[in-house]
């Protein structure tokens, strides 16, 4: 089968031998999955990326040198089952999936040297864990479950009270989600801080209530923050973010961290407590949220209808990589292993 695979921040595509499902695993075709930010930032920072994943542990982590098939925002459609599987489901139906393997121990469907991600024709999902993608959903809205559930996470953890003005910094991929989420549930104001016009054109079409550009004033000075309480979500995830965001915010403000950042940070303590403020790290989501997000999708809830600006092939990954260093042009790139010059190969 074609996968695309990332060494060392090199990205290329070759032939690889199709996996084996293990106990209670499905082999599946990956029909779309999204690029997320943190296999940028895999392929960007990858020795980062490593010696933080191998000092700190955790489910979001890369551990390994060796060639890896990235992607772990997809769609699939059944093909074959493993031992020891039920087969409660049938084969050609499209499912998603928690981007994990039940293994003893678990194994990080995207990071690991073991198994394909999403970026490849196949991949290996733990049948437990598959969830039915509803009739009439398109594979490419359907691989957006789990950036949304991410955002819906985040919306989650902030634990709203309904009388907040909300701010979300960067309106890349999580932004977006972010800001779905919030409109969702009927959340508001909403202001989207982006330096990118292109960028902030989105966060509009996912219902921003106002967007600004730093450049021409600070989001936390917007009009529309005086006398509210304020939550943050910070979802760029590079240094000094957070230390500009603590001398920026009112008194009280309560900041999500929802951006990964791979590279030590450095921030000032004093200037948190002097305005109390309230500091919320994030990762991932639960089963659950990842099951609504899907559902949210499907019954329009969540409005994914912009978010998809390009489709590529195999063939496309790395120079796509590149491409998304500016933003200007693009909300969520998905990948079809399927699609390439030549047509699709058999197995």
């Amino acid at each position: 089968m074609r996968a695309v695979l990332m060494e060392r921040g090199e990205l290329r595509v070759d032939e690889v031998p199709a996996p084996t499902p293990q106990a209670g695993e499905v082999l599946v075709a990956s029909k779309a999955c999204g690029i997320c930010g943190s296999d940028l930032h895999a392929a960007q920072h990858t020795e980062e990326f490593v010696a933080t994943s191998r000092e700190a542990g955790g489910a979001f982590k890369l551990t390994t040198f060796n060639p890896v098939v990235l992607g772990h925002e997809f769609c699939a459609e059944i093909v074959d089952f493993g031992p020891q599987t039920e087969g409660r489901l049938k084969t050609g139906q499209l499912v998603c999936s928690v981007p994990v393997l039940t293994r003893n121990p678990p194994t990080a469907v995207g990071y690991s040297d073991e198994v394909p991600g999403g970026f490849a024709q196949y991949m290996l999902l733990s049948e437990r864990l598959l969830v039915p993608v509803p009739d009439g959903v398109p594979a490419s809205a359907a691989a957006l479950t789990e950036p949304m559930a991410v955002g819906l996470h985040a919306v989650n953890k902030a634990a709203l009270r309904g009388n907040e003005a909300l701010v979300v910094i960067g309106a890349g991929p999580v932004g977006l989600a972010v800001i779905t989420a919030l409109k969702a549930a009927g959340s508001g104001p909403v202001i989207a801080a982006d330096y990118s016009p292109g960028r902030r054109r989105f966060a509009e079409l996912q219902g921003a209530d106002v967007v600004c550009d730093p450049a021409q004033g600070h989001p936390l000075q917007q009009p529309a923050l005086a006398g509210r309480e304020v939550v943050v979500f910070e979802c760029v995830g590079v240094p000094g973010i957070l230390d500009e965001l603590f001398l920026q915010a009112p008194q009280n403000t309560r900041i999500v961290v929802v951006g990964v950042c791979l590279q030590s940070d450095h921030i000032r303590p004093l200037i948190a407590i002097n305005k109390e403020l309230a500091v919320q790290f994030v990762l991932g989501y639960s089963l659950e949220e990842f099951t609504a997000s899907l559902h949210h999708i499907s019954d329009g809830k969540f409005d994914v209808g912009h978010l998809v600006s390009h489709e590529i092939g195999l063939h496309e990954v790395a120079d796509t990589f590149t491409a998304l260093r500016d933003p200007e042009r693009y909300a969520k790139v998905v990948v079809n292993p399927w699609q390439s010059p030549s047509g699709p190969p058999a197995r």
